[in-house]
């Protein structure tokens, strides 16, 4: 018994003389490994709280990213309106073409609406709005085209677009308005 007891003494003086029996050995060694859970437990949670602050960090970052990117879309979606109304104008000169031609008046007046156009489309290209490319016969996508009717063509695929009424716009990878178009289809009523 006495080599047991050196043991518990050696165990002791380890333990820096806390404990003086083997029962408060016992309770410090369930004392440290508590004291040790309860560390890993801390430890885990601080490295799920700092896990949670990098996502947020990022989300916030992202997010900030976006608003700065997408700030000026009311802007450009109001100013499309603009631009419509060049291409109306632009279009309609083609049906005067010869009356512009003998005028050097209206062809100077219609050289400058068709540079404002121009210079509005390059402005348009520098903040990232772009035309949606679309043309007679091209599949109908309702993530870029909206369909103003419906027309029932037995020579034409269901789907098909045959008539773009109003030109539609990107705002960098964002829809800022949808093409306005008419499209078959063959539905029996």
């Amino acid at each position: 018994m006495e080599g047991k007891d050196s043991e518990n003494e050696e165990n002791v003086a380890e333990l820096g003389g806390v404990a003086s029996n083997p029962e408060d050995v016992a309770f410090e060694i369930d004392r440290v490994a508590q004291l040790e859970e309860e560390v890993k437990i801390l430890k885990d949670t601080l490295l799920r709280k700092a896990a949670e602050l990098e996502n947020l960090r990022k989300r916030s970052e992202r997010e900030m990213d976006d608003a700065i990117k997408y700030s000026n879309a009311k802007f450009a979606k109001d100013l499309l309106v603009v631009e419509d109304n060049f291409e109306r104008v632009l279009e309609n000169s083609l049906q005067m073409k010869e009356k512009i031609d003998s005028d050097a008046n209206l062809k100077a007046l219609l050289d400058g609406i068709f540079l404002c156009k121009k210079e509005l489309i390059a402005v348009f290209k520098k903040h990232g709005v772009s035309k949606v490319e679309i043309a007679e016969g091209d599949r109908f996508d309702p993530q870029y085209h909206q369909a103003m009717c419906e027309v029932n063509d037995a020579e034409r695929e269901d789907g098909t677009i045959i008539n773009v009424f109003q030109a539609g716009y990107m705002h960098n990878e964002r829809l800022l308005r949808p093409a306005m178009v008419s499209v078959v289809s063959r539905k029996t009523t």
